[in-house]
């Protein structure tokens, strides 16, 4: 598992200097290395939807999830690719579990206001967007105030 982690860890590295296909290479690695490791899967699924792989994205998140039900992340990032996909239902859905696991989620409320935009669900959609800025703020305020 180490070595797993550490090949995740590379790959982040790399995927923040832009050196995506190296990115790639090193989750695959990762996930070569061990194959329960829920965060390489997530990690590589939402590498691909940056790279409009959105099919190998929701592969990869729905792995991840397999392996840990639990990870609000990877909740969050499949619902990024259902909505590109326009099925609003199911990211809404998926941003909504995000949100009760992990209830300071911001980007969560954040994408679920737009997913709930396109629906026409203005009302839903500013509460949502209200709530991500409040928690968005709090974040800031709070590593402001680490010494």
């Amino acid at each position: 598992m180490e070595e797993a982690v550490r090949a995740c860890g590379r790959g982040n590295a790399l995927w923040i200097k832009g050196q995506l296909d190296k990115a790639l290479a090193a989750f695959d690695e990762a996930i070569r290395l061990d194959p329960t490791y829920a965060r390489a899967w997530c990690n590589r699924g939402t590498l691909h939807y940056e790279r409009g792989e959105y099919e190998a994205a929701l592969a990869d998140l729905n792995e991840a999830l397999r392996l840990q039900s639990d990870y609000p992340r990877a909740l969050n990032n499949r619902g990024v690719v259902y909505r590109i996909l326009g099925q609003l239902e199911k990211a809404i859905a998926d941003y909504t579990e995000a949100i009760r696991l992990r209830p300071d989620y911001a980007d969560a409320y954040a994408n679920r206001a737009v997913a709930y935009g396109h629906l026409g669900q203005t009302d839903k959609a500013e509460a949502d967007r209200q709530t991500a800025q409040e928690l968005h703020q709090a974040a800031r305020q709070k590593k402001a105030a680490l010494p």
